[in-house]
């Protein structure tokens, strides 16, 4: 039993950065493609889910699934560097998300590709120091904590 919740833990770690680069991945894509798209079919206006609750939904669901993929990677090296593109990420994409129609489009669209692109970075780099580390396959505690 134990070497099996060991396995998984190790699975989570080498994984979940992946799914969370992903998903603030389909995120900026999404950004970025809906205005093109409606410019070039508007008649799938109506049909495309455009309300802002929807919005808030899918962007508090990108920053929950973004901390719980980030945080196991991140607990085994403490490597302080991701944490500022981690939550600046967070902070916009939460922004855009409470206050959006408040803003203009293209600031809009900037803060939310720029949030987007800081997970998408802070995943793959968390990532990174993951696969450098010989202690995430071998033991529970990573060797280059001391660095930061």
């Amino acid at each position: 039993m134990g070497s099996l919740l060991y396995s998984s833990q190790t699975y989570l770690r080498r994984h979940a950065d992946l799914a969370g680069a992903t998903a603030s991945g389909i995120c900026l894509v999404h950004c970025l493609l809906t205005p093109f798209l409606i410019s070039l079919a508007p008649d799938l206006v109506p049909y495309l889910p455009g309300d802002v609750w929807f919005h808030r939904a899918l962007a508090v669901g990108i920053v929950l699934l973004g901390a719980v993929a980030f945080f196991p990677g991140y607990l085994l090296h403490r490597r302080r560097s991701v944490l500022l593109p981690v939550s600046v990420g967070i902070l916009l994409i939460l922004l855009v998300a409470c206050c959006g129609e408040a803003l203009s489009k293209p600031v809009e669209l900037i803060l939310n590709v720029s949030g987007s692109l800081l997970l998408v970075a802070a995943h793959l780099l968390n990532r990174s120091f993951c696969r450098q580390c010989r202690a995430c396959s071998d033991s529970v505690k990573c060797h280059t904590t001391q660095i930061s």
